[in-house]
């Protein structure tokens, strides 16, 4: 994952039961899969993980999908054929994090100016 001050995209599938999301390498990737499904996945895909935020959307805390959530869910837990369904039925989303801030080394003490 990047550090900050970077664009993220994703897609969010609302399941039934869960919330799934996939990382994918740029929104215009996604969108040119959906058209063309004989673009390469890897070519679309930003990580070959499928997560889960616990039914907290897209924004929730994101765990790996476990294969018995895959397979109630999707009614398989074959990972190509879920990333399938969650990039033809999700929602791409793309997002800036913001950068990170603060001390980058705790051990030169306090920072107060003497």
């Amino acid at each position: 994952m990047t550090r900050g001050n970077t664009r993220q995209s994703k897609v969010y599938y609302k399941g039934r039961t869960e919330d799934f999301v996939i990382f994918v390498g740029d929104i215009t990737a996604a969108q040119n899969w959906k058209k063309d499904h004989t673009l390469p996945l890897a070519q679309v895909m930003d990580g070959w993980k499928i997560f889960t935020s616990h039914q907290h959307g897209p924004q929730g805390i994101h765990n790996e999908a476990s294969r018995d959530t895959l397979e109630h869910e999707f009614g398989t837990s074959n990972d190509r054929e879920v990333i399938f369904h969650i990039l033809e039925k999700g929602e791409i989303q793309e997002s800036v994090n913001s950068e990170r801030q603060g001390i980058k080394n705790e051990c030169q003490g306090p920072r107060g100016i003497h």
